[in-house]
């Protein structure tokens, strides 16, 4: 077997790496739509980079490469150049600065981005990605940041603490997790009034993925989402941006859970006396009420009484069921 020469043999190289995942899109790009989600997408990284070139013209210059594929986007930038330091902590700066935008304009399209950050050794050209980074930071999406944030790997942390204006904009949440604040990042670049009208166009398309959602597990993650845009909205004096979540309604498949983790106590003991073949409320194997093993036996219970829930109040379910 011919051994490689020097010139041709590829090298890893440290590089930022983000990896990106667009939510939500699988049923879409398997369905008629799956044109409109392509083109939304090519858009999505068009009106990114024209964000980028109007706001950071002093950084728009900086070399990065990226990857689409599917509903994933990968951006990487090399890590050292013969600048060194300061060249560095620019680069870690500008990598957060172009995922906090897509994620932003991401919104404008219904997306929602999920993704990581993460420093490693990685090979990429026209044709190859490679690497540990590219495994990171594909792990930290799929496994830590569960919600439509993007994470910073713990390791790297270091790396994107250097300014002021970097801390300013990274959140760490109960289990000591960093991830990013985008609305935190477009407020330097803007005016109020500018931002206010963005924070509007958010607004409307967050509300758009509240009441078109369906399906539970993406209701929990837009829901997060909001609380962080309604956070923000809070502290920087946007009232009227603010989106009360009560007012969208649970997707039904929620709605059987919400009923029983909200149940009254005193109702149950009554309702379980009046039938006690039936254990109601019995529960073995360390089950609790509002458990997933306790719920399939009384959404069998309850099922009758769920049509007429929905019409209900949550305290009116619980007194027609008792008497």
């Amino acid at each position: 077997m011919p051994n490689k020469t020097l010139e041709n043999k590829i090298k890893l190289s440290p590089y930022f790496v983000a990896y990106l995942d667009i939510l939500g899109t699988t049923d879409s790009i398997n369905s008629k739509k799956s044109e409109d989600v392509l083109n939304n997408i090519k858009d999505l990284y068009k009106d990114t980079m024209n964000l980028l070139k109007e706001n950071a013209k002093n950084l728009y210059h900086i070399d990065v490469k990226y990857k689409i594929f599917s509903d994933n986007i990968v951006i990487a930038i090399p890590k050292e150049l013969h600048t060194g330091l300061l060249d560095v902590e620019t680069k870690s700066y500008y990598i957060m600065l172009f995922v906090s935008f897509i994620q932003l304009i991401a919104l404008k399209y219904s997306f929602l981005i999920r993704g990581s950050i993460a420093v490693d050794d990685l090979y990429i050209d026209e044709n190859f990605i490679y690497g540990k980074a590219l495994t990171k930071t594909y792990k930290l999406e799929s496994e830590i940041s569960v919600y439509p944030r993007i994470v910073i790997n713990p390791k790297d942390i270091h790396l994107f603490t250097k300014s002021d204006t970097q801390r300013e904009v990274i959140e760490k949440d109960n289990a000591n997790i960093y991830y990013l604040n985008p609305f935190e990042f477009y407020k330097k670049y803007v005016s109020l009034q500018a931002l206010e009208t963005f924070m509007q166009i958010i607004k409307e398309n967050l509300e758009h993925c509240l009441s078109e959602n369906n399906n539970e597990k993406i209701n929990q993650k837009i829901c997060w989402f909001i609380n962080m845009y309604n956070k923000f909205c809070n502290d920087n004096k946007l009232e009227n941006c603010i989106i009360n979540i009560e007012d969208y309604p649970y997707p039904y498949s929620k709605i059987d859970a919400r009923v029983f983790m909200t149940v009254n106590a005193v109702i149950c003991d009554n309702y379980t006396k009046k039938h006690p073949v039936r254990g109601a409320f019995s529960f073995s194997g360390g089950a609790t009420p509002s458990s997933p093993r306790a719920l399939p036996p009384r959404r069998r219970l309850f099922s009758k009484h769920l049509k007429k829930f929905r019409t209900l109040t949550c305290e009116e379910f619980w007194v027609s069921i008792s008497d």
